[in-house]
């Protein structure tokens, strides 16, 4: 069984981006789990998780994709370097991560959208020039965009078509 690890922020996540995609997940065979900086989490909807993980405490090895929960809670983990390291292993390992709405601008802040193309919500007017300060290519007028093994969506609207596809990642 295919497992996936959901970061989520520990406030302000977008509800809909975390209960889509995982009702996708599990539908299809894959079990979810989920880690936050806190033990449990409150959506900008009031949607409430109970984390299995602190981030501190995952170990990369024991899932085989990554996917970031959007929201503009999302960007409390634009300069924390464990969530940052946390990504880097699982790109070294080769597996798939994903991010929707506010969270692929994470990833352009960590540099590992270099040379792709991404997509992401564009509530500020401001996602071109974040992708051309990370020598990413801007594709925010896409729904979803995948660049090899990274998947970026564009927000709340893009939710069940980034399921999908992230699961096509994953082979499944």
């Amino acid at each position: 069984m295919k497992r996936i690890l959901m970061i989520v922020a520990s406030s302000e996540f977008r509800d809909i981006e975390y209960i889509v995609p995982r009702a996708f997940f599990e539908q299809a065979g894959v079990e979810v789990k989920t880690a936050s900086s806190t033990d449990d989490s409150i959506g900008r909807f009031g949607y409430k998780i109970a984390h299995e993980f602190l981030i501190k405490d995952v170990d990369q090895s024991q899932f085989d994709a990554l996917f970031f929960v959007g929201g503009k809670g999302a960007l409390q983990f634009l300069e924390d370097d464990l969530v940052k390291s946390l990504t880097l292993q699982f790109i070294e390992a080769n597996k798939p991560i994903g991010a929707i709405c506010a969270a692929p601008r994470n990833f352009l802040h960590w540099g590992i959208m270099k040379d792709k193309a991404a997509t992401g919500h564009n509530w500020d007017n401001n996602f071109a020039t974040l992708c051309e300060e990370a020598g990413a290519i801007d594709k925010s007028s896409a729904a979803v965009v995948i660049a090899g093994k990274i998947l970026t969506a564009n927000g709340p609207e893009a939710s069940e078509e980034a399921a999908l596809k992230f699961l096509a990642l994953i082979n499944l």
